[in-house]
């Protein structure tokens, strides 16, 4: 089929004689009394209204235009304008706010319109998923993304995008001038060269000459700085066949090539720095010392502008190396991580010595415990949400299953039910990860041959199962479960069209998306395809990323849901991270007195010093716990 494109709203023109008799409608006088009083046959004609029932339409969709209209350009009314409209009841306040309008210009958009305002439904309710509300975010939104910026849009395809940019446009005298300009093909591989000076308007821009690209966009450097005669290099053989700078940063990511977390985190601060030496100070990576450490470590403190914006695919030609300014804890992680680097082209003979051994750190405030575990959910209010007749049961109670038993096609989300497969599936992610303590990767990519029953436990109230799990260091560990888990697993798999217990599921993976937001099947496919993060998995399963966003969408809905009986301070503890999760059973079995070796073994931490973290904590709360009981 194809895609309909049409999604501009005809425009809305009203005469202050169409004002008039939108302040009698909302003062409830008769629609025969305005056709008779304020409107003359012509204009009725010119609306296509004979009838009274007809002005009434026409007159409540003007209102409801007007509506949506003001209520973004003052919020504060928004709810007054949205209840009067509810209850057909009109304070004088109310009308006279309302049409004031007919003093503003509503034939041409502005940016504090509301999207609805202007395009058809077909358009704007996409967008509002998105969380575009307004003409000015719907700019601001294609601006960030650039050309692309409609592929991560649910229902708009390449055909709606353009006929939403040309509308937008159109009206670029009002809302403002698109800047789409084009992508850059991928594989379109530059050289890298020092950046030729500052734009002829003075502004601190990069030369789009010498564009900042990231690390695989880079073809070569300019020989002159590629440091193949860097005045660093070591003398003698080299353990690496690195000729230039650039060989010897990818030689060293190499090496993190199956710890795919640790190679993006070392690849950002690197492909960041070797940037920096040649677009700006000019010199070779393999020539820097003391003075261009510390002259990058002021960089890190106060990035000019052209060197950040918002995210963009790293094809993009809005590709930037910062989205903004570094905290102070991130400034120091960029030097450590350089300085490791450095310290490895030392030890393989690529590099005479490290400079960076002769800069400082960036101060910054020290944690009292190096881990964020202050974010664990209380005790109460984990047994309040995960219990079996908790919230969580409760909210999943209140949407039944959509699907079949043996449905197995993905669903959109435009589809009925969406919420209800998503609250399962975070409800399943929600207790696998926090009754075992697993990492969100972890959780993404555990399979269900990896689970089974722990017979010794099979006559208690509720038996447990082992699970187990391929952590950090590629190293294996047996987590442990109770049953309740498993029937939150078992729920959100007959959401997906499977059996728990049949044999022919047990290489699939114990969480995967159900909703998949695809334009055509053919998409939804690969995106199955592209959702498995382990090539070993035969079912489907999440990428970590996109279990992050299931998580947290499903406890931020929970927190904002009024009918709940949470205080403030709850719902604020439950708008967290996955891994606040893994803190939340750490701390919960501390405070139970489990031994610390045993604690260390089930969260699979190399040093027992990180596990005592725990314990330090939970005896600090109970210190003061006691204190505030006994001192009174």
């Amino acid at each position: 089929m194809a895609q309909h494109t049409r999604v501009a709203d005809a425009p809305r023109r009203y005469t202050r004689t169409d004002f008039t008799a939108l302040r009698f409608r909302l003062n409830r006088m008769p629609a025969a009394n305005i056709i008779d009083h304020v409107y003359g046959e012509h204009e009725l004609a010119a609306r296509g209204i004979g009838r009274p029932h007809e002005l009434e339409a026409w007159l409540d969709g003007m209102r409801d235009h007007l509506v949506e209209r003001v209520s973004l350009s003052n919020p504060l009314l928004s709810k007054t304008l949205a209840d009067a409209r509810t209850y057909n009841r009109w304070s004088r306040a109310a009308i006279d706010f309302l049409v004031k309008a007919a003093d503003q210009d509503v034939s041409r958009p502005v940016p504090a319109d509301s999207v609805s305002a202007w395009l058809k439904p077909v358009a704007f309710q996409p967008l509002r998923l998105e969380g575009i509300q307004t003409l000015g975010d719907l700019t601001a939104y294609i601006n960030a993304r650039g050309p692309g910026w409609f592929r991560g849009v649910t229902r708009i395809g390449a055909g709606k995008a353009r006929s939403i940019e040309r509308w937008l446009a159109g009206h670029a005298g009002t809302l403002g001038a698109l800047r789409l300009e084009a992508e850059p093909v991928r594989g379109d591989l530059v050289e890298l060269a020092p950046d030729t000076g500052t734009h002829a308007d003075g502004a601190d821009h990069a030369n789009p000459l010498v564009p900042l690209v990231p690390l695989e966009r880079l073809r070569s450097i300019a020989t002159a700085l590629d440091g193949h005669t860097g005045l660093n290099r070591a003398h003698g053989f080299c353990l690496i066949s690195a000729r230039n700078d650039l060989d010897a940063v990818r030689a060293y990511l190499y090496r993190f090539r199956e710890r795919p977390k640790t190679h993006r985190a070392y690849q950002k601060e690197l492909e960041r720095f070797l940037l920096w030496c040649v677009r700006e100070r000019r010199i070779a990576l393999s020539s820097i010392g003391t003075d261009e450490c510390e002259a990058y470590k002021d960089f890190l403190g106060d990035l000019p502008g052209a060197w950040t914006g918002p995210r963009a695919p790293r094809t993009s030609s809005r590709w930037r190396p910062f989205a903004g300014a570094l905290l102070p804890v991130s400034q120091r992680y960029a030097i450590q991580a350089l300085r490791s680097f450095f310290d490895w082209l030392v030890n393989v003979r690529y590099l005479g010595g490290n400079p960076w051994h002769t800069v400082d750190d960036p101060p910054v405030d020290q944690r009292e415990t190096p881990m964020a575990i202050e974010k664990a959910i209380p005790d109460a209010l984990w047994t309040a949400l995960t219990c079996p007749d908790g919230i969580f049961e409760r909210v999943c109670a209140r949407l039944p299953s959509p699907r079949s038993g043996s449905d197995t096609r993905p669903m959109r989300p435009w589809e009925a039910g969406t919420l209800a497969v998503q609250l399962r599936v975070a409800r399943a992610a929600v207790m696998l990860i926090g009754f075992s303590g697993m990492r969100r990767e972890e959780a993404a990519r555990v399979t269900r041959d990896r689970c089974r029953p722990v017979p010794e436990t099979a006559d208690q109230t509720e038996p447990l199962w082992e699970i187990a799990v391929l952590g950090k260091r590629r190293k294996w560990r047996t987590v442990f479960v109770p049953a309740r888990v498993i029937a939150a697993l078992r729920a959100h798999w007959h959401d997906r069209g499977l059996d728990f217990d049949a044999p022919e599921g047990a290489h699939h993976a114990l969480l995967s998306p159900v909703v998949v937001a695809a334009q055509t099947d053919a998409e939804a496919r690969q995106i199955e395809r592209d959702l498995i993060g382990d090539p070993s998995l035969t079912g489907i399963g999440f990428a970590p990323d996109n279990l992050y966003r299931v998580v947290v969408t499903a406890l931020a809905r929970i927190a904002g849901d009024a009918t709940l009986d949470l205080g403030e301070a709850e719902r604020t503890l439950l708008r967290t991270a996955p891994h606040a999760l893994r803190h939340t059973f750490a701390s919960g079995l501390a405070a139970k007195g489990v031994p610390v070796d045993v604690l260390q073994r089930l969260l699979g931490h190399l040093s027992i010093q990180t596990t005592t973290i725990y314990v330090r904590a939970e005896r600090t709360r109970s210190i003061q716990e006691l204190a505030r009981i006994y001192g009174g």
